[in-house]
C-alpha cells in the first residue's frame, strides 16, 4: 500500500520513514485552522489535503507542546508560533520565570485513506522545559528533556528519539492499524 506524508519538513518526514520505510513524501502547502484542539487541526489538514491530491493514502501530523507555566493549555498547537516569536530562549525562560519546568509535547496524527476516512493517533511525552545547550531556534527539541532521560530530543540520535518521542509513538499507533 503506498502512503504518503504530507510535509514540508524534511526533518518530519525522515523520523517517520525511519518507522514505515515505505512512506512516501509529499510536500504541499497546506493551510492551518487556527484551535486549541489538535485534533481538529490534523483533521483539517488531512481533509484539506486529500483534496488537492484524491486517490492517495494520506498522513498529516499537528505537534504541540504544552508548558506547565501556562496550566498545560499553551502553548499547544501554536507551539511554532511562540518558537518563532521568543526562540528556544523565551521558551526556557517562561519556564524560569514562573518556575514551572514541566511540560509534555504531543503528535497528533490524521491518516485519511484514498476514500476519504479518517483515523486519528496521538502520541504523548512528558517531560521538563531545560536551558538549551545549542543556540539553534530551528526546533524546541533543543529545550524540551523527556522524564527519566539526561538529553534533549535535540541531543538523540534520531533511532533514539523515535522509540520515546511523541511522534515515534503515534506512528507506532498508525503502523499497527495498517498492519505493516
Amino acid at each position: 500500500m503506498e502512503i504518503f506524508y504530507v510535509t514540508s519538513n524534511e526533518g518530519k518526514f525522515l523520523e517517520a520513514k525511519a518507522l514505515i520505510p515505505g512512506l512516501k513524501r509529499l510536500s504541499l502547502d497546506l493551510e492551518e485552522i487556527q484551535s486549541l484542539d489538535p485534533l481538529e487541526i490534523a483533521k483539517q489538514k488531512a481533509l484539506t489535503a486529500m483534496k488537492k491530491v484524491r486517490s492517495k493514502n494520506l498522513v498529516v501530523d499537528d505537534v504541540s507542546l504544552y508548558l506547565e507555566a501556562f496550566d498545560y493549555k499553551l502553548p499547544g498547537p501554536f507551539i511554532k508560533w511562540f518558537l518563532l516569536s521568543t526562540g528556544n530562549k523565551g521558551i526556557y525562560d517562561i519556564a524560569k520565570k514562573f518556575k514551572k519546568y514541566k511540560a509534555f509535547a504531543v503528535c497528533t496524527l490524521c491518516y485519511v485513506d484514498r476514500k476519504g476516512n479518517t483515523k486519528i493517533f496521538t502520541g504523548k511525552v512528558k517531560g521538563k522545559i531545560v536551558n538549551s545547550r545549542n543556540k539553534s531556534n530551528k526546533s524546541w527539541d533543543y529545550v524540551f528533556m523527556p522524564d527519566g532521560k539526561d538529553k534533549t530530543f535535540a541531543e538523540m540520535p534520531s533511532y533514539e528519539k523515535n522509540l520515546i518521542s511523541h511522534r515515534g509513538l503515534a506512528i507506532k499507533k498508525l503502523k499497527r492499524y495498517l498492519g505493516v
